[in-house]
């Protein structure tokens, strides 16, 4: 029982990492985020509109993301390659479907 507290948390501490990461928009010195974002998506959170399919202009395209594995094993991961549609259709479903 000791050695599953421990690791229930560094699973908790790893999730809340990748969420974060997953919608950091400023990136770092190696992960420059887009000067001209077009041809992507701005940067979106599904979580923010749980009742609205995203059906802006740009919905469709994918958003800028980045990542790198540094010199100590971890993985930095700076957007979401997603488009809005498909991020909002992984956490809500797919609207048309009457489950």
């Amino acid at each position: 029982m000791g050695k599953i507290i421990p690791c229930i948390c560094a699973m908790l501490l790893f999730s809340a990492a990748v969420a974060f990461a997953a919608g950091d928009y400023k990136g770092d010195e190696r992960c420059q985020p887009p000067r001209d974002w077009q041809g992507y998506s701005p940067p979106y959170d599904p979580l923010e509109h749980p009742g609205e399919f995203p059906t802006f202009s740009g919905a469709d395209l994918p958003g800028w993301s980045c990542s790198y594995q540094r010199q100590d094993g971890t993985i930095v991961q700076f957007g979401d390659s997603r488009s809005p549609q498909e991020q909002w259709l992984a956490v809500y479903g797919n609207p048309d479907n009457e489950n």
